[in-house]
């Protein structure tokens, strides 16, 4: 990077301050919530049928987990650009790829809407839950399109609505009895991690930035919680999302009172010693 403050120049500045405020605590859970979603993100790379040799960009890439996945599928002959916007996420993915010798990777600085990645650059270009949160999700995405070579593919994973994710609903249900309400949900033309949920908008976004052969595919399945784990579960709920907004201002004794109702709510959904909780997502992909 050049010595510019990414927060300052990125277009999207309330996103770029809020993942800074917030990364320390997802570093600090970060394998908890690579549990969540890991395995959606998984998916959405194998839609990409990556071949070695080829370049590919990593959207909203965090702490590198998927930059690293991607790197392995392209082989030493190719090139992975992990890019975000919280720099203490990429410092992380930095450290990451150095302890394992991953050479075929860069981290950078950024934010995706505006960057300047290059014309026809990129052979692929993929994310894990890192689309939602663009303030102009058209003009992102335009900007992705211009980075992919002709026919170059997309595919990136997103969450459906809420009630399709009883691994959000749950806690958030638990800790709106204890303190009446939760922030209200942003509309869905504002940056959020439902902003994406509604197919509909998907391939109307995806349309006006260019992209062609749009293919969306629900996706369901659970996530799994054995009964030892329900009160790390429980403390990972309260420490992150809606959930974390609504608390922010919450005395210790009402946060208390929030991470037992969340357990609560988890022990009653029990059975044969695990709590499975429906995850939703949508696999989309798209051709440049």
């Amino acid at each position: 990077m050049d010595g510019r403050d990414p927060v300052a120049a990125c277009a999207n500045v309330e996103q770029a301050e809020f993942w800074s405020e917030l990364a320390p605590t997802w570093l600090e859970l970060e394998d908890q919530l690579e549990e969540v979603g890991g395995p959606p993100g998984k998916l959405a790379i194998d839609r990409l049928g990556l071949l070695p040799g080829q370049q590919v960009v990593d959207l909203g890439c965090g702490s590198g987990r998927t930059t690293l996945a991607l790197a392995a599928r392209v082989g030493p002959g190719g090139k992975v650009v992990g890019l975000d916007i919280s720099a203490e996420m990429l410092a992380r993915g930095r450290d990451r790829a150095a302890r394992l010798g991953a050479e075929n990777i860069e981290f950078v600085h950024a934010d995706a809407q505006v960057h300047d990645f290059g014309q026809a650059r990129f052979d692929a270009a993929y994310s894990r839950f890192g689309v939602m949160f663009f303030s102009d999700p058209v003009a992102a995405f335009a900007n992705i399109r211009g980075a992919l070579r002709p026919g170059g593919a997309l595919s990136f994973v997103c969450w459906q609505d809420v009630f399709d994710n009883d691994w959000m609903l749950v806690p958030a249900a638990a800790v709106a009895e204890v303190i009446g309400t939760l922030p209200p949900m942003p509309s869905p033309d504002e940056p959020g991690s439902l902003s994406l949920a509604d197919p509909a908008r998907v391939h109307a976004v995806l349309g006006a930035a260019g992209f062609g052969s749009i293919v969306i595919t629900p996706h369901a399945d659970y996530r799994v919680i054995s009964e030892d784990r329900i009160p790390g579960v429980a403390l990972t709920s309260v420490r992150t999302g809606r959930i974390r907004q609504a608390l922010r201002e919450a005395d210790d004794q009402t946060r208390l009172r929030a991470l037992t109702a969340i357990e609560t709510a988890l022990r009653a959904r029990l059975h044969d010693g695990e709590v499975r909780l429906s995850r939703g997502v949508l696999l989309i992909t798209g051709s440049a």
